[in-house]
């Protein structure tokens, strides 16, 4: 404690209890919440009663804190509107960097929660990297592996081919767009398997207007051709903000496709079902007998709980199967 006194400054101290109030309870305190009003100039009143430096902390761990709690669409938006307003408008001519920095650094100060040094340390980093310093931001891009972007912010950057949650990702959509932000990319198009839910598209697009990206939509399908099957992707184009992709979304055509992609989707996730039966009834014991332990039978709720609001398939049971068998196997291999 007193090796710390002397490296961290209060402000860190201080700002520290604050994060760490918000990561354990996951909720921020009231009077903060009137900080972070989006009706309000980052640079104007708010200055009265906290510094820049700790709102732009507590509105990136207050969305963090919502990325993955289960709370609604809208919370998660209005958590990626504050931060955005907060973070990028930093009064420095290195702002983007300096952002994207900030992110990543908040990010590690969450996962560092047990750890008390090793958040002041990130905490001091922080500070620094506030001032918008592009040395010190220049720096931590490096440390990061994180390319330095044009503060024009019109560099060529892209991602053609990734999924959320409610696919085969671990990140809603949210977090899928302010992590593309971080890594300085511009576009992105997310793929979907047979249908896509109105809701997450409207996550995704209200997203990607907030933090300035540029996304597109895709539709994987499977088709028979010549005795295989061949894989289609669908992007349709022509959107110019979330309201017209929604308005598709409901033509009586699209209702259509997507109701026969749910079809589709149903009869995928009965094969998944019987794959995991079959590896309760015959690999298992299969595995058992042959490394001389004991496994725990795979349930479909556990399995349902494990992949959330991803949709069900061969890759996500065998990451379940993969993370229920693994302790018996550490067991065993401890034994030996």
């Amino acid at each position: 404690k007193v090796n710390q006194s002397l490296r961290f400054d209060k402000k860190d101290r201080d700002l520290l209890v604050k994060i760490n109030e918000v990561i354990d309870s996951g909720n921020v305190s009231s009077a903060e919440q009137e900080t972070f009003r989006t009706s309000l100039h980052p640079h104007g009143i708010q200055n009265m009663v906290s510094t820049h430096e700790e709102r732009m902390a507590m509105a990136e761990v207050n969305l963090l804190q919502r990325l993955n709690d289960g709370t609604g669409v809208e919370a998660r938006l209005s958590a990626l509107k504050t931060l955005h307003e907060e973070v990028y408008s930093a009064q420095t001519p290195f702002r983007f960097n300096t952002s994207r920095v900030l992110i990543q650094l908040m990010k590690e100060i969450v996962r560092a929660r047990g750890n008390e040094e090793e958040q002041l340390r990130l905490i001091h980093d922080f500070q620094k990297v506030a001032a918008g310093n592009p040395r010190i931001v220049r720096a931590f891009l490096s440390k990061f592996f994180l390319l330095e972007m044009p503060e024009e912010w019109n560099q060529k950057t892209m991602d053609d081919h990734v999924h959320d949650s409610n696919t085969m990702g671990r990140k809603n959509p949210t977090y899928l767009v302010m992590d593309a932000r971080v890594k300085g990319i511009r576009r992105l198009s997310v793929v979907y398997y047979n249908y896509v839910d109105p809701h997450a598209v409207y996550e995704l697009f209200e997203a990607a207007r907030i933090m300035e990206i540029s996304v597109r939509l895709g539709i994987k399908y499977k088709a028979k051709f010549d005795d295989r099957y061949v894989e289609i992707l669908w992007t349709p184009r022509g959107f110019t903000d979330t309201k017209s992709v929604m308005d598709f979304l409901q033509e009586p055509d699209v209702v259509r496709l997507m109701a026969q992609g749910r079809k589709v989707e149903l009869w995928a996730r009965e094969r998944v079902l019987e794959t995991l039966a079959a590896f309760n009834e015959k690999h298992a014991p299969t595995i058992e007998k042959e490394y001389g332990l004991k496994l725990p039978k795979l349930s479909e709720e556990q399995f349902r709980a494990f992949i959330g609001t991803g949709q069900t398939s061969l890759v996500r049971l065998a990451e379940f199967t993969h993370k229920s068998i693994l302790p018996a196997l550490e067991a065993r291999a401890e034994e030996i």
